[in-house]
C-alpha cells in the first residue's frame, strides 16, 4: 500500500470529528480521508486550521465544503505535515 511506510500507522477512521480533534490537540501528526461529506468534515477542518494546521486534497487545493472535492485528501499538524500525506497519497 502507498501508505505502508516507516512512521505511518493507516487504519479506519472511527470518529472523522475525534481524529480531527487528536490532530488539532497535537495527539495526532495527520490524516487521510476519502469521502467528501461536508458535515463530517467543516468543523474538524476548523479545529485543525485553528492549530495551526493544514489540509488539502491530492491536487494540492484546500479541501471546500461547498463543492466537489478531489479525494482523498489529507490535514495535517503543519503544512509540512499535510503536504508528506498528500505526497505517500499520490504515489509520490
Amino acid at each position: 500500500s502507498r501508505l505502508d511506510v516507516p512512521g505511518v500507522a493507516a487504519r479506519p477512521c472511527g470518529s472523522a470529528g475525534l481524529e480531527y480533534l487528536k490532530v488539532a490537540r497535537g495527539e495526532m501528526d495527520g490524516l487521510a480521508l476519502t469521502w467528501p461529506s461536508a458535515w463530517d468534515h467543516a468543523a474538524g477542518l476548523l479545529l485543525v486550521a485553528e492549530a495551526g494546521g493544514a489540509q488539502s486534497t491530492v491536487a494540492g487545493v484546500p479541501f471546500r465544503c461547498d463543492r466537489d472535492n478531489e479525494l482523498p485528501f489529507a490535514g495535517g499538524r503543519d503544512e509540512a505535515t499535510a503536504v508528506r500525506i498528500r505526497e505517500l497519497l499520490r504515489g509520490a
